[in-house]
């Protein structure tokens, strides 16, 4: 597995969501960052050897009442990945800190790894903000791409 696809904040648009994963069938894992992340159940994707991760985003009744943990913690292609729905729910270091929640994408570095937040997928527009997903590949280095919804590039970050 070398490109991963990362979504959020779908919020039950699963035909962009669709559109996303359609548009994407080279990644070999899809992780979904939560507020509706059930919405991968709704979708006709293939995992033919894809992983498929995710985490409860605020507005889930077992993010609320505990019974799903509100942090993953991943080992890729020897890398250290913690993903969270809330950024406030990262509370460790790592080498890639994936988050949703605030439906704005940011690609940053940190003291405690590298930040990255797709955006998000619940409609081509919302709280102003344009709908965006993103695509991370691991290589010899570390590629962030964010792309809109439509699949034009508007950020590639290597590290």
């Amino acid at each position: 597995m070398k490109e991963i696809l990362v979504v959020s904040d779908t919020h039950g648009n699963y035909n962009m969501l669709q559109h996303v994963i359609d548009s994407n069938l080279h990644v070999g894992a899809i992780i979904h960052l939560g507020d509706n992340y059930d919405d991968l159940d709704s979708c006709v994707y293939n995992r033919r050897g894809r992983k498929v991760y995710r985490v409860p985003g605020i507005f889930h009744q077992e993010y609320r009442n505990g019974k799903l943990p509100h942090v993953l913690e991943l080992e890729i292609e020897n890398k250290k990945f913690l993903i969270a729905h809330s950024p406030d729910d990262l509370n460790n270091s790592a080498d890639v800190l994936l988050f949703g929640h605030t439906h704005n994408w940011e690609c940053s570095n940190s003291i405690f790894g590298i930040r990255f937040n797709p955006g998000h997928l619940r409609a081509k527009k919302d709280k102003g903000r344009i709908a965006t997903y993103g695509i991370i590949t691991l290589r010899d280095t570390m590629t962030f791409k964010i792309f809109t919804y439509e699949n034009e590039l508007i950020l590639e970050a290597k590290v």
